[in-house]
């Protein structure tokens, strides 16, 4: 399958459902999905094929089973496929198996302490896929899917920064735009979000109904026109992840993946919420085109102030500083709880060191649930 228009790295629950709601758009002709089990990959893929015909879309829709760790084996696949744009969703653990795995009492302390201890399993994969990419004689913009408001720091640091990440900002500016429309009866296209915030803020929102340590930043446009002040966004916010709490999260995040890979196949400056833009931390307001993403300037907020909320939501989700070489940096309090949970070391993790302290923080969680 050369020259396929995107690959899709990670079958499970958001790259799962990415595949599916890729297939049947109609700027899809080719597309592939891997993962490490390659009957998983292979039943996604056909399963996407034949959702795509039910709606009269024929497309071609290959699996492949790939240890995308394995630098080789992804360099020949990626170069065969030669995908237009990659849209990477490989991890390896997941926020659900720690919700599904660990006791309630654990779990809260890991959300409460900081996810970013767990970061470097969500970078190990990305920073493969990353090195193929560098490697090619055509540039593949890659679209990140796992924690991207901080690993996009830790790749601009290492390679090519990964175009845009998704989710996280996007899921509240999507919640903001529909609830506000909804309150005004108007339509949600009419609605203009203006987000600046961390994953930290979605976080303790779908944890908690509040933002908890983390600020954000939100104005709200109707028509054109600032209606920020005719609401309490903190309070919406709380509504409508109160609605949504009792119910997976994955397919809106999976929504977001396909609404940034559209934006690039089509290449015409798509107005979108990015996480870890071009490296940076926390989510912003953005367009995005085939080659490049530029931040949008949200009204009542200058680019110091922005960064300075995005650091701070970054602190609250563990990482006190990512160093100009890539090294994550984490909280006291987040190294103690990892420690004291699973006993490893994440306090300061260099790029060399991502490998293995992402396969003990695997083995770690693990042998915590089977515990």
């Amino acid at each position: 399958m050369s020259g396929c228009d995107v690959l899709v790295t990670g079958a499970g629950a958001v790259g799962g459902h990415a595949v599916e709601f890729l297939a049947r758009r109609p700027e899809i002709r080719r597309m592939a999905v891997v993962d490490l089990r390659a009957d998983v990959a292979q039943g996604v893929a056909w399963r996407a094929r034949l959702g795509a015909l039910q709606e009269d879309r024929n497309v071609s829709v290959e699996g492949f089973g790939l240890d995308l760790s394995d630098i080789g084996a992804t360099r020949e696949l990626i170069e065969r496929l030669r995908p237009r744009v990659v849209l990477h969703a490989a991890t390896l653990l997941t926020v659900p198996e720690m919700a599904r795995g660990l006791s309630p009492e654990d779990f809260a302390r890991v959300r409460a302490d900081g996810m970013g201890g767990f970061l470097a399993a969500h970078i190990l994969l990305a920073k493969v896929v990353q090195s193929v990419l560098d490697g090619m004689d055509i540039r593949i913009p890659m679209i990140t899917a796992p924690f991207p408001d901080f690993t996009n720091q830790v790749l601009a640091r290492t390679g090519t920064a990964p175009i845009t990440g998704i989710g996280n900002v996007d899921n509240i500016a999507c919640e903001i735009q529909a609830i506000v429309a909804e309150k005004l009866g108007v339509s949600s296209r009419d609605v203009t979000p203006m987000i600046v915030a961390h994953h930290s803020v979605g976080e303790w929102f779908q944890r908690s109904g509040s933002a908890g340590d983390a600020p954000w930043f939100a104005r709200v446009m109707v028509d054109g026109k600032d209606v920020s002040e005719r609401f309490d966004l903190t309070a919406l916010m709380s509504e409508s992840s109160a609605r949504i709490r009792p119910v997976p999260q994955e397919q809106r995040t999976a929504a977001s993946g396909v609404k940034a890979v559209l934006a690039v196949l089509r290449d015409e400056g798509r107005y979108l919420h990015s996480a870890g833009p071009c490296g940076r931390a926390g989510g912003w307001p953005a367009r995005l085109w085939a080659d490049r993403l530029e931040l949008v300037d949200v009204p009542g907020l200058d680019l110091a102030r922005a960064e300075a909320i995005n650091n701070a939501g970054q602190l609250a989700g563990g990482i006190e500083a990512i160093e100009p070489d890539g090294t994550l940096v984490a909280t006291a309090r987040c190294r103690t709880m990892m420690r004291d949970l699973f006993g490893v070391e994440v306090g300061r993790v260099t790029p060399d060191a991502i490998e293995p302290t992402a396969r003990a923080l695997r083995r770690a969680l693990s042998q915590r649930i089977a515990a």
